[in-house]
């Protein structure tokens, strides 16, 4: 690859970051173990989950609203951006060799030549073919995680259990297809090991733990704690920090103590799906729980000392519950005394053509909100939140579309 001026390589305590310069600037992003993770290119993002695919996404921010554009690339794509990553990479070792790059060293200790080889001799390993070969590892050792968090998106995901056990809300479709099941204690060793191999050196990219699927705090603490101890002995740099959704109608379940005991095991936040305050609004949705249920969760998670996430959805129900949604929903988030360390997440709502929500949409007359409208109610949503929200919480969009692990 040939630059117009040496490329910079940022050896960081979590990651790898080299910038070139080739008529314009480009910044690639690999964990230490060599993998690509992400670039910014010709004013595009790209990341790359770790199934091989590769979103590319931009916004538009001339309209009314911000539109958020984003594809998964095709094949051929795909291996030019990862082929230009590694290439980068090789560009930087080439400079780091010749003494013309510019280093930038954020490791403990001070600058080690030898290391940087390593992380670069790793990351222009990683062309299409290895990231082809690493893809196909990962499905060895993950069943596809749908959703996170997006504060959790860097989180190392440990599978405790697969699917959801619900599985009937009309408007989710992440677990539509696979059974619900709760991993065995060998198999879960088993599995914790087959992450450490896989991941390497490139743990340390990985913020905390997210316990998976949707529904591992169903578990008994009886049965959960036995496999938070086998995490703190496979993974101990992830195990201090661990966070995990949580459903209602099996959470409200859980007293203090036991969400204490948990906390104290390293469960540091747990995240709940509102949807929304109004009950009519969850029943037309089949999700079995009440808004009085889920401020009581929120309330006693946060008697035990944890932070939660509270996640809510914008333009669910369409025109026949807008304003209804928006003021319970609210009426809901005040009631939860949301404090620091707390977030609430407003997530957007694409109404589906086809499927169980759209069904019941049909049956009801319930007519689906344009793009701006939901954006519209987005706004009422973000707008009275912050109003709502006691000091430390914070409140942000949601895009579940742009979502890859």
């Amino acid at each position: 690859m040939r630059t117009t001026r040496p490329p910079r390589i940022a050896c960081k305590r979590e990651s790898l970051v080299i910038t070139v310069f080739d008529g314009e600037e480009a910044i690639y992003t690999f964990d230490h173990a060599g993998r690509f993770c992400s670039a910014w290119a010709g004013y595009r993002l790209y990341r790359r989950a770790l199934d091989g695919r590769v979103i590319r996404k931009h916004t538009d921010r001339s309209g009314r609203h911000p539109r958020r554009h984003r594809s998964f690339l095709e094949d051929e794509a795909r291996a030019t951006i990862t082929d230009a990553a590694a290439g980068a990479a090789s560009a930087a070792l080439d400079a780091l060799r010749d003494g013309t790059a510019e280093i930038v060293w954020s490791l403990p200790g001070d600058p080690d030549p030898n290391r940087a080889t390593q992380f670069l001799e790793a990351a222009a390993r990683f062309d299409a073919a290895a990231a082809d070969a690493d893809a196909l590892r990962y499905a060895s050792v993950y069943a596809p995680v749908p959703i996170l968090p997006p504060d959790r998106y860097r989180s190392l995901v440990v599978q405790v259990t697969e699917g959801c056990h619900w599985n009937r809300c009309t408007f989710c479709s992440f677990y539509r297809a696979r059974p619900f099941r709760i991993k065995p204690l060998d198999e879960f060793a088993s599995h914790l090991g087959a992450i450490r191999a896989f991941f390497g050196q490139g743990l340390t990219l990985r913020r905390g733990a997210f316990l998976g699927d949707a529904n591992a705090l169903l578990l008994p603490a009886g049965d959960l704690m036995p496999r938070m101890d086998l995490l703190a002995r496979a993974l101990p740099d992830q195990a201090g920090d661990l966070a995990a959704f949580i459903d209602v109608f099996t959470g409200y379940r859980r007293d203090h103590r036991d969400l204490a005991t948990l906390r104290a095991r390293g469960l540091r936040r747990i995240y709940l799906g509102l949807e929304s305050g109004d009950d009519e609004l969850l029943e037309f949705l089949n999700k079995p729980q009440s808004a009085e249920e889920a401020i009581g969760l929120a309330h006693t998670a946060r008697d035990a000392g944890m932070a939660v996430g509270i996640i809510v959805m914008a333009g669910i129900g369409g025109d026949a519950f807008w304003h209804r949604h928006v003021e319970a929903t609210l009426a809901a988030i005040r009631a939860m005394e949301l404090g620091a360390g707390d977030l609430l997440y407003v997530s957007a709502f694409a109404a589906p053509q086809s499927g169980p929500y759209a069904e019941r949409a049909v049956a009801a007359g319930v007519k689906p909100l344009t793009e701006d409208e939901v954006w519209d109610q987005m706004d009422e949503l973000v707008s009275g939140s912050k109003a709502a929200l006691g000091p430390g919480a914070r409140v942000a969009r949601y895009d579940i579309e742009e979502f890859i692990y």
